[in-house]
C-alpha cells in the first residue's frame, strides 16, 4: 500500500526492548522489524508498510508483552443488529349481535394466575382484590349488584365486593355477566351471571357459542350453570341474596391472553 506509518514509543518498562514489529497480528508471516530498539521506537519508527492494525512486541528475559497500535483509530465494533418480528397488528372483530365484548385482564393471586373478565362478588372487601377485565363497546351498559358492600359467606370466609356485571346486547340483552375467567394454574374456567338488572340469578342452564379474539383467535365456548352462592348483606338487617348463576365453561380453539378483546357470542 502507498505512504508511510510512524510508530512512537511513549514509555516502556525498564526492561523493555528488542522489539519486533507486525502487522494485523504476531504472525511470524506479518512481521515487518525485528531487535528494534527503545530508542530507535522513542524516536519513532518509519515504515512504508501499510496496514490497519500493528502488533509491536517485546521479548524480555520474564515476560512478554505486545501492544497492538491502530493508526486510523482502535476499529468500532459493529453491533449485531436486533432481530425484530413483525408488530401484531389487532384485527378487527366482527359486529357483535348477541352476547359480550370484553378486553380480558390478569392477576396473580396467591397460587393463582386468572385472566378474562370478573367484576361481580369479587374477592376483597371493601377493596376488591382480583377484579380484572374491562367492559367494550357497544356492551359498556354495567348494572351493580344489589344491596351494601361487603357481602359475607361462610364458603370463602371473607368480605366479598358485590361489584357489577355488564348487560349482554341482542340474545344477551337480558343476562349480565359477572365472570368469564380462566385460572391457569388450576386450569378452571368460570362463568358467572345475574339477570339484565342484577336483581336475580339466572336459574340453572346452558349457553354456547364462539368466541373471537382481536388477536386473531376463535373458538367456542359453552357452559351449564346452577343457581350460585347465597350472600349475606352487610344492610345490617341480615338480607341475603343470591344473585348470580355460575358455571364451570369449557372454550376450544384459544385460550385467553391479558389484553385481547373478545367478542363472546351467545
Amino acid at each position: 500500500m502507498a505512504g508511510s506509518v510512524t510508530l512512537y514509543l511513549t514509555s516502556a518498562s525498564a526492561g523493555a526492548g528488542n522489539f519486533q514489529i507486525y502487522h494485523t497480528s504476531a504472525d511470524p508471516g506479518n512481521l515487518i522489524a525485528q531487535n528494534v530498539s527503545s530508542a530507535s521506537l522513542a524516536a519513532g519508527y518509519c515504515t512504508n508498510e501499510v496496514y490497519s492494525t500493528y502488533v509491536v512486541k517485546s521479548d524480555t528475559v520474564d515476560c512478554q508483552n505486545q501492544v497492538l497500535v491502530y493508526p486510523g483509530g482502535a476499529p468500532v465494533p459493529t453491533p449485531t443488529p436486533t432481530l425484530v418480528g413483525p408488530t401484531p397488528t389487532p384485527s378487527t372483530l366482527p359486529t357483535l349481535t348477541d352476547g359480550w365484548r370484553i378486553t380480558a385482564g390478569a392477576v396473580t393471586f396467591g397460587a393463582s394466575s386468572v385472566i378474562g373478565y370478573h367484576r361481580g362478588t369479587v374477592y376483597g372487601c371493601p377493596t376488591p382484590a382480583v377484579a380484572i377485565g374491562s367492559e367494550n363497546s357497544p356492551t359498556t351498559t354495567t348494572v351493580n349488584l344489589p344491596g351494601t358492600d361487603c357481602y359475607w359467606t361462610s364458603i370463602f370466609g371473607a368480605n366479598i365486593s358485590k361489584g357489577y356485571g355488564v348487560t349482554g346486547i341482542g340474545a344477551a340483552s337480558n343476562i349480565t355477566l359477572t365472570q368469564f375467567t380462566y385460572d391457569n394454574s388450576s386450569g378452571q374456567l368460570v362463568f358467572s351471571a345475574t339477570n339484565g338488572t342484577a336483581t336475580s340469578n339466572i336459574g340453572n342452564g346452558s349457553l354456547s357459542g364462539t368466541i373471537v379474539g382481536n388477536n386473531g383467535t376463535s373458538g367456542t365456548w359453552s357452559v351449564n350453570y346452577t343457581v350460585g352462592t347465597t350472600y349475606v348483606d352487610n344492610d345490617g338487617a341480615g338480607t341475603s341474596y343470591t344473585v348470580e348463576s355460575t358455571g364451570t365453561m369449557s372454550i376450544s380453539g384459544l385460550t385467553l391472553t391479558n389484553g385481547v378483546t373478545y367478542n363472546i357470542n351467545v
